[in-house]
């Protein structure tokens, strides 16, 4: 954690700016908070990287950030993607990283060390499973939290579906740990993960780096044809590390079979030696007050235009840093998010992190684009169905934090009033507070006839300005709404989801009501 520069900004996407935590080829990392006091780190792209190419690789890192659903992995709160500055939003694990550790405290023991290689086995087991691959695992992307590791920086990580963007004659990952198959032929699988946890594991055992030290060239020709250092490391561990840096990926050991042999290993937090280290933190600042007190920020926030100088990506390999953390509160008003998507992209709106073309253009004067993105807040959002006049829309979803209060929706509420074939009126607004400019939009889930292999069953309207004197904005189903072809009243019970839609497109839960059709 470093103090702010001249430049910095105050704030990104809503949150305040307190510190800086790492730089990498792409961005730079701050540690910001939310209003109610969770910390997040939030990475902003160097401006200037405003190629077609290196924007594809930020929303290519959105995009996997939002698919790893791990224990082992940190999650992404948020996203900008809209317009420059884009800036990505994730969630502070508190404790050093594994490096740190290992500089501050000297190689960490066996049992340590074991369960260290067990738990980073569980957790590549489940990213792998999700079809990601890290790609640059390495003791700096391992973070000691207080109940376990885990993986961060999935700036250069790779979804099996999503195609290469690194240029030809380069490959991605970090000199010393990066497997011979990636250096030799640009082939990234899963088994080049294996062989950079070997790595990582020999540093916290021995705490040297595990091909030497010395020019980049040096290491890579030390990790295609020399041997990983495990000198004077417990014989047990020195042997499942060198499984693991096997030199042909075929013969490396797999996932499954390291999993049975690391299985008698203790879970970290109840290894004295790991509780010990994780509470080797940086303190952090609880706010931009106390970040000043620190000296970690200045005492009258820059209102800076966030530009950043933009930082030479030297070396062989592309290195990206960055900090993840779990937040369970999105950012407060002004904010672009949170963004949390634990089920993927939305079927019904195109996500700018899986499709860089389809991303929303940028507001005007406050004004949101027509096509907006639903950012579900939790793991509830796609299943919300409404059954039935006598009983509420369920699961429950987590509504966007610091909505006003008083949202009153209407849907039709007589059998008589909708006909298939027909159209209906759903009406929106609040009925106490009067908040300006605000926008809504509705999301129609259809019955389940609707859903087949070309249509979701889903679609959204335009975003509608909700007037200010009380009175209701009203949307005409299925006039108001995208996909006309595939919407249409037919029997059976519609879900309405209602949605908050900020000015860059970034649209939020609010409140479910629905209606049948007879």
């Amino acid at each position: 954690m470093e103090p702010l520069r001249p430049g910095d900004p105050a704030e990104i996407g809503g949150y305040p700016v307190l510190a800086r935590l790492g730089a990498g080829g792409m961005g730079q990392v701050y540690l910001g908070v939310t209003r109610g006091g969770r910390h997040v780190a939030l990475k902003m792209i160097h401006d200037g990287l405003d190629a077609p190419e290196a924007l594809a690789r930020f929303r290519r890192e959105v995009a996997t950030a939002e698919r790893v659903r791990s224990r082992y992995a940190a999650a992404m709160v948020a996203a900008g993607l809209g317009e420059p500055p884009f800036w990505l939003a994730t969630e502070h694990v508190p404790g050093p990283t594994l490096r740190q550790a290992v500089e501050r405290n000297g190689p960490l023991p066996v049992p340590l060390c074991l369960a260290l290689l067990a738990a980073l086995t569980r957790g590549l087991a489940e990213i792998h499973g999700q079809g990601v691959q890290h790609r640059d695992l390495k003791p700096g992307n391992v973070i000691l939290a207080p109940d376990g590791p885990r993986l961060i920086d999935f700036g250069i990580a790779r979804g099996s579906d999503q195609t290469q963007i690194t240029r030809t004659g380069a490959w991605a990952g970090t000199p010393g740990y990066v497997a011979p198959e990636v250096i030799r032929e640009q082939a990234q699988s899963p088994a080049a993960d294996l062989f950079s946890l070997a790595g990582t594991i020999a540093f916290a055992a021995t705490g040297r780096p595990p091909f030497g030290r010395g020019p980049v060239e040096a290491l890579l020709h030390r990790t295609l044809t020399g041997d990983i250092d495990v000198a004077g490391v417990d014989p047990r561990l020195a042997a499942l590390i060198r499984m693991c840096a096997e030199k042909d990926p075929r013969r490396r050991v797999p996932l499954p079979r390291l999993l049975e042999l690391t299985a008698d290993a203790a879970p970290p937090g109840s290894v004295p030696a790991y509780r010990a280290i994780v509470g080797t933190g940086d303190r952090l600042p609880a706010s931009r007050a106390e970040a000043v007190t620190m000296g970690l920020a200045p005492s009258q926030p820059r209102r800076s235009s966030l530009l950043l100088p933009a930082l030479a990506a030297g070396g062989v390999g592309a290195v990206a840093v960055a900090v993840a953390l779990i937040v369970q509160y999105a950012p407060t008003k002004g904010s672009q998010g949170p963004s949390a998507n634990p089920t993927g992209p939305h079927p019904s709106t195109p996500s700018s992190a899986t499709n860089p073309t389809n991303s929303p253009p940028a507001a005007t004067n406050g004004v949101p684009p027509d096509d907006i993105l639903v950012q579900p807040l939790d793991d509830h959002f796609l299943k919300v169905k409404w059954t039935s006049l006598f009983t509420p829309c369920s699961p429950n979803s987590r509504t966007e934090p610091g909505a006003p209060d008083g949202f009153q929706s209407s849907a039709p509420r007589s059998t008589s009033d909708v006909k298939a074939g027909g159209s209906t009126t759903l009406s929106a607004r609040f009925k106490y507070e009067r908040p300006s400019p605000y926008y809504v939009a509705a999301e129609v889930r259809q019955p389940d006839s609707l859903t087949g292999s070309d249509s979701s069953g889903v679609v959204l309207s335009k975003p509608k300005l909700l007037p200010t004197d009380g009175d209701y904005a009203d949307f005409t189903f299925p006039d108001d709404f995208n996909r006309k072809d595939h919407a249409e009243l037919v029997k059976g019970n519609y879900t309405v989801i209602w949605l908050h839609v900020r000015p860059n497109g970034d649209a939020y839960y609010l409140s479910c009501d629905g209606f049948a059709v007879p």
